[in-house]
Parts: structure tokens; C-alpha cells; sequence
């Protein structure tokens, strides 16, 4: 691959530049630069548990729009968005999606037709619970079908203790993790998942766009700034990352003719495991 780093952006742990290097100076693309978080977690899995406790991606809030808190209701359409581009994936007949949440992205997965069973993990118990509720709801509304709900199985494991007996996957999803890892945990959690997809597999996976346009922090809503977030990524550093491992790393834009760069997420399928 080659780098194109025209600037480097040292951030702080809540993802704010303290300095950068290189040409642009206060403007930021995407494609070329790098940051580099220079804050240092003491963290251990027990405070990665309650944080996560604190902080649940309500992304089920698709299927009760009507629910939704006005102050928030300006962030529905990504969320949306984001799931309606989920479901035009390839991801073949066994499916595992890691910090799977409530399950949405999971059951979405789960009603592709060539898809036969989507294993969705989460650390925290509560997010399993509220997922298999979320189940129950969908199909008694009608809003999924029964066939669809018993493709889905959730289950409350971490990425690192996820038991070797559930084989190996067609696709791997890590859908808006590697942002809650600290950045010296990331590879030993990536690696932990990695083990896990075929060779021939395909891996997805979404990070919020830490320098995306500037209409998304004018509107409110830039993804990046969470206080559970403890890594940021621009569209080079995340190429970086998952070119180690794959032969081929494809983004997709969020919203058609959006250029990737500008995007509030950053969205990538790799293929071709250079490991296996």
C-alpha cells in the first residue's frame, strides 16, 4: 500500500488534536492523515465491562422511530442508513458479529435469505437481554418472521473468551468496535476475532470518521466524540490497519456519491486472509 500521510494529529483520549505535523495545517482529510491518540489507558476488563454498561448503542431505535427523543432524532437517518447498507452485503451462511449490542445489525444480517445463522456476542449481559427482547418484539409485530428470529443467537461472550467450538465463519462483523478499545488493546482483540473468520471469508467493519465533513459537526451529528470512545480513526489509519491482515480492503460510502473521506463512518469489506 502506499501512504499517502501528509499529517499526523496527535489526540488526547477524548479524541480533541493537542498538535499535528505536515502540510494542511487545521484542515484534515481523511485520506492522508493520521492520528495518533498519545493518552494511555490503564484499563483492564473490568472497567471495559462497566464503561460498556454505561454506554449502549441503541441502534434498535429503527424499529420504534416514533420513540425517539427529539435531541436525537437528527441521527435516526444515519443510523438507518447504516443498517439498509448491512443488508447489501455477501456474507455467506454462518455469520458472527462481535459487540453485537441490542442484536439490530445482527437480525438485519439474519433476514438475507442466503444467510442461515448470524452468532452475535457482546460483553455485557444486559445488551444480550435487551437484544432477545428486541427478538420477541420484532416477531410479534410482524416486523420479522419467526423463521428469521431463530437464525439469530446471542450469546454473552467477550472477543478474547469466544470458545474455538463455534468453528469458523463465512463472515466476521466488527460493526463499530475497534472505536471502544484503547488503542494498545486493539490488535490483541482484532487478532482474537480474526481467528474466527474462513479463509476464504469476508470481514466488515465500521468506525465513526474522526475527520468527516464539517456539515456533520454543524448538524450534530459527528459520531467520533462518545465519552465510551477511546480510539479514533481516519480513512488512512484504518486502511493501514486491516491491510496487515487482508489482501483486499474495499470502503463503501455511506450515502451515495458521498466521497469516502467525507463520511460520518467509515465503512470497509475485506477479503483474501493473509493469515490464517
Amino acid at each position: 500500500m502506499m501512504m499517502n500521510i501528509k499529517q499526523v494529529a496527535l489526540l488526547n483520549k477524548e479524541g480533541e488534536i493537542i498538535e499535528s505535523f505536515g502540510k494542511g495545517k487545521k484542515k484534515y482529510q481523511s485520506s492522508s492523515v493520521l492520528p495518533v491518540v498519545i493518552d494511555y489507558y490503564l484499563w483492564d476488563s473490568e472497567k471495559q465491562h462497566d464503561s460498556a454498561e454505561k454506554y449502549k448503542d441503541q441502534i434498535k431505535r429503527v424499529f420504534y422511530q416514533e420513540k425517539v427523543e427529539p435531541k436525537i432524532k437528527n441521527m435516526l437517518q444515519d443510523d438507518i442508513q447504516r443498517l439498509e447498507l448491512a443488508q447489501k452485503f455477501s456474507y455467506g451462511e454462518k455469520v458472527l458479529e462481535t459487540g453485537c449490542s441490542d442484536g439490530s445489525v445482527s437480525i438485519k444480517i439474519a433476514q438475507l435469505p442466503k444467510v442461515k445463522r448470524v452468532v452475535g456476542i457482546d460483553i455485557r449481559p444486559s445488551a444480550i437481554k435487551d437484544g432477545k427482547l428486541l427478538i420477541k418484539d420484532l416477531v410479534r409485530k410482524k416486523e420479522i418472521s419467526s423463521e428469521t428470529a431463530k437464525k439469530v443467537f446471542l450469546l454473552n461472550y467477550a472477543n478474547e473468551n469466544f470458545p474455538s467450538r463455534y468453528g469458523q465463519f463465512d463472515s466476521v462483523c466488527a460493526y463499530e468496535i475497534f472505536e471502544h478499545l484503547s488503542p494498545q488493546d486493539l490488535l490483541p482483540i482484532f487478532q482474537s476475532t480474526y481467528k474466527f473468520l474462513k479463509k476464504n471469508g469476508n470481514f466488515f467493519v465500521s468506525v465513526p470518521n474522526r475527520f468527516p465533513d464539517k456539515k456533520y459537526d454543524k448538524l450534530g451529528r459527528s459520531r467520533w466524540k462518545w465519552f465510551d470512545h477511546r480510539n479514533f480513526f481516519s480513512q488512512l489509519s484504518l486502511e493501514m490497519f486491516l491491510k496487515k491482515f487482508f489482501k483486499q480492503v474495499k470502503f463503501h460510502s455511506l450515502y451515495p456519491g458521498e466521497k469516502i473521506e467525507d463520511g460520518i463512518y467509515l465503512i470497509c469489506e475485506c477479503k483474501g486472509k493473509l493469515y490464517d
